[in-house]
């Protein structure tokens, strides 16, 4: 019983977000589900009224019966059929909406919470469990089907009561004995109470060996679908692929997952079978029962012949009922099991603190930021990546951050950015904790190129203006200053070019153009605040040389961050912080630090050195 609430409250809170999204679509489920009952029900009764006609030779009256019988079969026969394909279209949008809902949480969650692998397993599990057993679509249909079973059940109920009720006329012998309304009464009862008993009995058997099934396949199909996605359908994965001759040992692992989830499937199919044959069995036990009971009744006059097919229908319908509702209940339990992982991450709330305060907006971009003693631990580490940091970024400065990889670069820039909060301490703009900001406000005053950016399958206009409002002027201003105007006017359509090959025939950019293209993206923004991560990495020493070039005119008014490995690029910033395992060892110009002989110095002439040392002969 407690699993058949836990099942059901799931349930009713999955519909009440189908009803919140369609507020028809039930309606119009019950109306189909209300014609078709009174379909069958109805022609129980006509086909009952025939018999008895033409067995007592009313042929006059017959063709009527018969044509009433058509009439009614066509009329709700048909107005079920329209209902059916209206609901067909609004399954559709309910599969679709599924994930669309899916994506929007997704996107209201902080970048904190939405890295937690525990979260990316939420949303794969919920599709993947939808596409296998069948997401909102599927549950409403279930629902739907076990009303109309219940609905069934109560009318075929009340049929039968009334054929155990109606009294025999030839009350001689056993038969006799048995057609009274009393024994025919608790005969009846006795066949139910064996029917649902035994349908309980296989139902519970089958539905924990289904769900010990589906338990162990879990992480068979997230390998198979991690292969499928990431790595056969990924092609850059295509050159480490050719490259370390990995392909026989992909292919193996992949056919390894394969057979287990094709065992799987041939499993849950063979359990599933066998499952419907015992169901079978208990319903055709107690049709042959069902069929006795109103033989009895028949045979000693209780009810006409015709009447003997209006009965023996609605104690199939019962049967049938039955069997629909332990067999809807099983699938609900199924999809219901399943759509908890979809229900958690709908609750899901955000690790950071919501802010409300609207961030000042200043012509003159007079914006101070402030790190106050900024610890910082990756949520489920212990681990510290940064230490106590404590440093000023002044408006329009030029600003480097250096260090060996690990040291807390990208960390403090991503806390910065507020994708993370700090463990301990607080950041601060213009004296104002960066907590108590609206989110989305806050992070307008950054324009930020990471290193592992990522460009989208939209044409290149829309993946430079992103979310903003096309501005030609600015767009093209933007192209220009990342050096990347000459190469958007040589592709085929310009700036509607489509990038990649998702949905169409569209263009593969080389790294380094790509960068270029995340670069304007940045720029286009047209923020206080710039963030370049590693901005010329993958460009080679010409571009390079361009890009440091129109440094100046690409920051230009603008307060400006830029992470980088390479130290001769230190040479364009005013100001430059080197950090050493999470913290701040040093700070200064570049001729401060160099005379300091300090962390900078080592890192600067280690790289001078390999560069002397790498210069051709």
């Amino acid at each position: 019983m407690r699993d058949f609430i836990a099942v059901h409250k799931t349930g009713l809170r999955l519909l009440k977000k189908i009803y919140a999204l369609d507020r028809s679509i039930i309606p119009i489920r019950l109306l189909e589900i209300c014609f078709s009952l009174l379909g069958v029900y109805g022609s129980l009764f006509w086909t009952a009224a025939l018999v008895d006609g033409l067995l007592g030779a009313d042929f006059k009256r017959a063709p009527l019966l018969i044509g009433g019988l058509l009439v009614w079969n066509l009329l709700f026969g048909a107005a079920g059929c329209i209902i059916r394909q209206k609901f067909y279209g609004q399954e559709n949008r309910l599969w679709l909406s599924f994930y669309v809902w899916l994506r929007e949480k997704a996107f209201s969650l902080d970048y904190e919470t939405m890295e937690k692998p525990e979260v990316s397993e939420k949303i794969l599990f919920s599709e993947r469990t939808s596409d296998m057993y069948g997401g909102l679509g599927s549950l409403l249909n279930h629902y739907c089907e076990l009303l109309r079973a219940v609905l069934d059940v109560l009318f075929s109920v009340c049929l039968v009561f009334y054929l155990c009720v109606t009294t025999p006329k030839a009350a001689a012998g056993i038969l006799g004995l048995l057609a009274r309304p009393l024994p025919s009464l608790l005969l009846f009862a006795a066949m139910l109470a064996g029917m649902m008993l035994s349908s309980f009995l296989v139902f519970h058997r089958y539905a924990a060996r289904q769900q010990q099934l589906f338990d162990s396949q879990t992480g068979v199909e997230n390998r198979l679908s991690y292969l499928l996605s990431q790595i056969f359908g990924n092609p850059d994965a295509g050159k480490i692929i050719r490259l370390y001759d990995m392909k026989e040992m992909l292919l193996k692992n992949a056919d390894h997952c394969s057979k287990q989830s094709g065992e799987f499937y041939r499993s849950m199919g063979r359990l599933q079978r066998s499952e419907g044959d015992a169901y079978k069995a208990v319903n055709s036990l107690f049709t042959i029962c069902s069929y006795l009971l109103v033989t009895v009744k028949t045979v000693t006059g209780a009810i006409t012949v015709g009447a003997f097919t209006r009965y023996v229908g609605a104690l199939n319908q019962f049967g049938n009922a039955c069997f629909s509702f332990l067999f809807r209940h099983g699938e609900l339990r199924k999809i219901a099991s399943t759509m908890e992982q979809f229900l958690s991450f709908l609750e899901l709330e955000n690790a950071h603190a919501t802010g409300t305060i609207p961030v000042e907006k200043r012509a003159d971009g007079e914006y101070e930021l402030s790190f106050e003693h900024v610890s910082f631990r990756y949520p489920g580490t212990d681990a510290l990546i940064l230490k106590d940091v404590s440093c000023k970024i002044s408006v329009r400065q030029k600003l480097a951050v250096v260090g060996k990889n690990g040291a807390g670069k990208t960390t403090f820039i991503k806390l910065l950015c507020r994708l993370y909060e700090p463990t301990e301490g607080r950041i601060t703009l213009n004296g104002v904790d960066i907590r108590k900001y609206d989110e989305e406000e806050y992070r307008s005053l950054f324009g930020v190129v990471f290193q592992d950016f990522k460009l989208f399958s939209l044409p290149i206009g829309e993946n430079i203006t992103a979310g903003y409002e096309r501005q030609e002027e600015l767009l093209q201003k933007s192209l220009e200053q990342a050096d990347a105007l000459s190469l958007v006017q040589g592709l085929p359509a310009g700036l509607d070019t489509l990038l990649h090959n998702d949905w169409g025939d569209g263009v593969e950019l080389s790294g380094g153009e790509a960068q270029k293209i995340a670069l304007a993206r940045a720029l286009y923004k047209d923020a206080p605040v710039v963030v370049l991560d590693e901005p010329t990495a993958a460009l080679d020493p010409k571009a390079e040389a361009a890009v440091y070039a129109h440094f100046d005119q690409m920051v230009e008014g603008r307060t400006s961050i830029y992470i980088s490995h390479r130290m001769s690029s230190c040479r364009f910033c005013d100001d430059i912080i080197v950090f050493d395992e999470g913290k701040i060892v040093e700070r200064g110009s570049h001729e401060q630090l160099l005379s300091a002989k300090g962390h900078y110095t080592q890192m600067w002439e280690a790289q001078a050195k390999y560069y002397v040392e790498t210069q051709p002969a």
